[in-house]
């Protein structure tokens, strides 16, 4: 195999400390070798690799790569002190969204209670963010939480200069070189509306954002997949431009007063909405527009399902937990910080569903518990 002159120094690098490396020492991080060499990171994985097969350095799960004894096993108590203090830094948008702010106090918790330094930087201005990094020292594991805004490049570029670890709060990002935890938002919608269906309801609408972002261009995708398979169920969309720090369900509801005819009513009769931040107002601006919930308009929230504010101890929720994504972005950096050399991607939450009392019989119909399967089935005999 060719090998450039970098490559060549990189191993030669490699192999002085492993030889000089007490037991336990860390290895130098892959970026800082990356830079120093100027080679990529699948090279330096290379020579990692090459260091691990012949058991001068090795991997331990919670607290990183270290050198060990020459070839023997290294004592886990021998890579416990460096490893037992790290620096977390929190990066989010300020923007008054309640399940950013949630998840963000849960992870300075976690991080905290296990004796790491967390420090928290909340940023409107994304140059002012970079020029703040700056003269911020590295640190161990970044989160990023964009809460809906574009994450600019030269933001993501500055935290790389700063960690080797960085988990994304939200799927945003594919094929790049970081961890991303979130959800999305097709298989909650396809829930609701089953759960609607189920119900009895043959015409639903699915109101989001406007504004393009990944986790939710996949649950429009999945709008046009049911169209095609919910035959005798007229499933329609309502845009809203604004995202939930926007007062998205204010002008959703404006929308909604807008396509009332002369009788009051709307041209469907259940509602899938994403996004509601506040579930209590929302269902009060219903109520002033003429929408009772759920005698005259069913409705599912696409949300957290452990989170009062948007639920109001009301409505049905189809979507993840809080409590949830704490969880896994804290296992995330956890396993990066573990092996530096796993694959990156994207971890899915889990879907649940929270009960509630905003759904009903479509208006003037009586009750329906059929699964929308047998029902289909039921209208084409009777078709035939």
């Amino acid at each position: 195999m060719y090998m450039s002159a970098a490559s060549t120094d990189l191993n030669h690098f490699l192999d002085t400390l492993a030889k000089d490396a007490k037991p336990g020492d860390r290895v130098p991080p892959v970026r800082d070798l990356m830079r120093r060499f100027g080679v990529s990171q699948i090279v330096v994985q290379h020579a990692l690799d090459r260091l691990k097969t012949k058991r001068l350095i090795e991997s331990q799960v919670g607290r990183g790569t270290f050198f060990t004894a020459h070839g023997q096993t290294l004592d886990a108590s021998a890579a416990e002190a460096p490893a037992a203090v790290r620096s977390v830094l929190l990066l989010r948008r300020s923007v008054s969204i309640v399940r950013g702010r949630v998840v963000v106090d849960g992870l300075l918790r976690r991080f905290a209670a296990e004796g790491h330094r967390v420090l928290e930087v909340s940023y409107t201005d994304s140059e002012h963010a970079r020029a703040v990094l700056k003269g911020l020292p590295r640190f161990d594991a970044c989160v990023i939480q964009s809460s809906f805004e574009s994450i600019a490049i030269e933001t993501l570029a500055a935290v790389r200069q700063k960690t080797d670890v960085v988990v994304v709060d939200g799927v945003a990002l594919v094929g790049a070189e970081v961890d991303a935890v979130g959800l999305e938002w097709g298989e909650p919608l396809a829930t609701a509306i089953r759960l609607l269906v189920k119900q009895g309801h043959r015409s639903i609408a699915f109101a989001t954002t406007s504004h393009p972002f990944l986790a939710n261009e996949l649950a429009r995708r999945r709008l046009e997949e049911l169209r095609g398979t919910l035959t005798d169920v007229d499933l329609q969309s309502v845009a809203v431009p604004r995202l939930p720090q926007q007062d998205l369900e204010g002008a959703l509801v404006a929308m909604l007063k807008e396509r009332l005819d002369a009788s009051g009513r709307l041209p469907f009769t259940a509602l899938v909405a994403w996004g509601i931040e506040d579930g209590a107002r929302f269902r009060e601006q219903l109520s002033r527009a003429g929408l009772a919930i759920p005698s005259t308009l069913s409705v599912v929230l696409l949300g957290r399902a452990d989170l009062a504010n948007e639920h109001a101890d009301f409505f049905d929720v189809v979507g993840c937990n809080a409590a949830d994504q704490i969880e896994y972005l804290h296992e995330a950096i956890g396993a990066r910080w573990a092996d530096p050399f796993r694959a990156y991607g994207i971890r899915f939450l889990p879907v649940v569903t929270r009960a509630g009392a905003s759904i009903g019989n479509p208006p003037g119909a009586a009750r329906r518990s059929t699964h929308p399967a047998v029902s289909v089935a039921a209208k084409r005999r009777a078709q035939a």
